[in-house]
Order: C-alpha cells, then structure tokens, then sequence
C-alpha cells in the first residue's frame, strides 16, 4: 500500500489510510454514530424490505435506472435528511452527498 501524509492540514504523520490515527478518531468523533446521522432500526428495516421485494423491482430515486437482480445499494435520504428517498445505486447516493458537501457558496443578490 502507498504511504502518504495525513489529509489534515499542517499534520506531517505519513501512513497507509487518507488521515493519520489521532485525526480519523476526531472525525469520526465529530461524523456521530450511526444512528445521530439517521441510520436507525427504521432505516435497516426499510432496508431489509425493499432486500425482500428484490432490487431489480426498482429503480435508482437519483438517475431512474433499474437496478440489476442482487446489485448493491444504498438507502436514499432527501436532501433535508428528514425522509428516504428510496434505493440507489451507490455512485448515484455518494456523487450527490459529494456535491451536497462540496456546494460552492451563493453570495445573496446584489451583493460582490
């Protein structure tokens, strides 16, 4: 595996992952648990229900595509978290949490 130096900036420690020990412990600290970031018992047993009714009976909530029998996915939220938009494929729900997290700031009108 290649070595690098850790992400965080200013930190010189050089190792296999993208952060070093002492900086993924505080993102993952600062990421929450599981269940604060909405993956509760009601999400894994919508999970388990769309697993149940089969994958290829839908399609990806992102791009509309269908998915393939036994194909991975991913549980969908909407963009305020507050309700599951349904399965998608995982470069679809990780290319839109990318963007979302990366969403360059809008200045208010009128203003420079």
């Amino acid at each position: 595996m290649t070595k690098r130096v850790c992400r965080m900036h200013g930190c010189p420690r050089i190792q296999d992952a993208k952060l070093c020990d002492e900086h993924a412990r505080s993102h993952e600290k600062r990421r929450g648990t599981r269940q604060q970031r909405g993956y509760d018992a009601a999400h894994d047993k919508e999970r388990r229900r769309i697993e149940k009714q089969g994958i290829e009976n839908h399609r990806c909530a992102r791009c509309g595509a269908w998915f393939e029998r036994g194909e991975p996915f991913q549980l969908g939220h909407t963009d305020d978290r507050l309700n599951w938009s349904g399965p998608e494929h995982i470069r679809c729900n990780t290319s839109a949490a990318g963007a979302a997290s990366h969403a360059v700031f809008k200045r208010p009108e009128g203003r420079r």
